[in-house]
């Protein structure tokens, strides 16, 4: 899927997603979310990568890597359905990130930084 949020959501969604959201670092190689459990959050890259692994596909190589701006785990908002694949934060980095944004350390490497949206919370906000 490569949409953005904002093609899906309407303006005054997106505000109230953003306002009940909560930003969650992720060190390279950190599993975000795991195949088989059951999903309660839904996941906005802001910086970094994401490797995406299906079991039945292959455990050793990503089907895709998302970059900033992809999401996953949207299906957790709507039922608490389990995860149909493992999504890792990758060695990729934080190429959407600038040294002038981080001051003069520069980006952190190998850190993924996700928004992160829990089901009560959308369901709360956007009702059943």
């Amino acid at each position: 899927h490569d949409k953005k949020l904002g093609e899906i959501l309407k303006p005054h969604e997106v505000h109230s997603v953003a306002m009940a959201a909560t930003f969650k670092e992720y060190s390279q190689g950190q599993v975000i979310v795991r195949q088989g459990d059951v999903g309660d959050a839904f996941y906005m890259i802001e910086n970094g990568n994401v490797d995406v692994y299906i079991r039945e596909k292959s455990d050793s190589h990503p089907v895709v890597t998302l970059k900033p701006g992809a999401f996953f785990g949207e299906k957790a908002l709507l039922s608490s359905d389990v995860r149909t694949a493992t999504c890792v934060a990758s060695a990729g980095g934080t190429e959407s990130g600038s040294a002038g944004e981080y001051g003069e350390q520069g980006a952190e490497q190998g850190v993924v930084k996700c928004l992160l949206l829990m089901r009560e919370d959308f369901v709360r906000m956007l009702g059943d």
